[in-house]
């Protein structure tokens, strides 16, 4: 048995921004994610629930020269990486190319309105 004190039902995933106005309309825009909490600009901080029960994103305010984007990377599995290619590139939202690594995974990249790194992976399209 673990004996740290883990909350259950309760994980983040955080990310620094520098508009925390224009990140919480990325995410709830492009993917729909509810706001569970909001402190605005002046507590600098948003909480996003996420589809899995109990996780969330974290965005917290960052002023200018706080900020590195590119902190971590959310990760998103789909049930079909075209569609889900196609949808975020009817959103305006400028994809990578998808990489195919055979019998692994395939993925691509985009960016949110922060510079951070999203990717979006699924079953592998290429088997051997």
């Amino acid at each position: 048995m673990n004996k740290f004190p883990f909350k259950k039902d309760s994980i983040y995933f955080q990310y620094n921004v520098k508009d925390i106005d224009r990140a919480k309309k990325f995410y709830s825009e492009i993917f729909g994610f509810e706001i569970t909490w909001d402190g605005g600009s002046e507590v600098g901080w948003c909480e996003l629930a996420l589809p899995v029960h109990g996780v969330k994103l974290g965005l917290n305010l960052k002023r200018e020269g706080e900020i590195t984007p590119g902190s971590g990377t959310l990760t998103f599995d789909v049930t079909d990486l075209d569609a889900a290619k196609s949808y975020l590139e009817e959103q305006d939202v400028k994809t990578a190319d998808i990489t195919d690594i055979p019998d692994m995974v395939s993925y691509f990249d985009i960016f949110d309105s922060e510079g951070n790194r999203i990717q979006i992976v699924a079953e592998p399209r290429v088997k051997s």
